[in-house]
C-alpha cells in the first residue's frame, strides 16, 4: 500500500527550504547579470515570486538548480526589456547649451585635434576612416606591419576624445 500524497505543508517546506539554499547562488548570477545591485535584488525577489507560483510544476528528481537559474534569467530578460520600454528620465536641458554645433566649427575641432596627433598616427586615422582604406592598405603604404598599425590606429582613437585644454 502507498503512503499517499505528501501533505502539501511538507512539500511547500522542502521547496522553500530548497529555494533558501540556492538563493546566494542566484543572487550571484543576477548581480553579474544586471547593471546595478539594486536590480539584481529586484530581479531576485520577481524570480522566488514566479518560481513559488509555479512550485507545482517542479520536479525534485531533475536539477533544481538549473531550473531556478533558467527561471531567474528569464525574469533578468524580462526585467531589462521592462526598462528598455520605459522612457529615458527627462532632465532639463538649456535650450543655448544643447544647440549642435556648426559644421565649420565641427571641421575646425576635428582639425584641431587631428593636428594634436603624431604624424603616423594622424595619417592612419585619416586614411582608415577618413578615406576608407584598409588595414592591409595602410600597412603597405608606411611599410608597417599590420598589427603595427592597429595599434597606432587604437591610440590614435584613445586621443582624439580628450578635450583641446586637456594637452599633456
Amino acid at each position: 500500500m502507498s503512503p499517499g500524497p505528501v501533505p502539501k505543508t511538507t512539500t511547500e517546506s522542502a521547496f522553500a527550504a530548497f529555494l533558501q539554499q540556492a538563493e546566494p547562488r542566484v543572487r550571484q548570477l543576477l548581480r553579474r547579470l544586471c547593471a546595478h545591485p539594486g536590480d539584481a535584488d529586484d530581479v531576485l525577489q520577481e524570480t522566488l515570486t514566479k518560481v513559488w507560483r509555479l512550485r507545482d510544476s517542479f520536479d525534485a528528481d531533475r536539477n533544481g538548480e538549473a531550473w531556478l537559474l533558467q527561471a531567474a534569467f528569464r525574469c533578468f530578460l524580462d526585467h531589462r526589456q521592462r526598462q528598455r520600454r520605459q522612457p529615458a528620465p527627462q532632465e532639463h536641458v538649456d535650450p543655448a547649451a544643447a544647440a549642435r554645433p556648426c559644421d565649420l566649427e565641427l571641421r575646425e575641432e576635428v582639425s584641431h585635434r587631428l593636428a594634436q596627433l603624431p604624424p603616423l598616427e594622424r595619417d592612419l586615422l585619416v586614411g582608415f576612416h577618413g578615406h576608407g582604406l584598409s588595414l592591409k592598405e595602410l600597412a603597405l603604404r608606411h611599410q608597417l606591419p599590420i598589427n603595427t598599425v592597429k595599434s597606432h590606429l587604437h591610440r590614435a582613437r584613445l586621443r582624439l576624445p580628450k578635450e583641446p585644454h586637456d594637452e599633456d
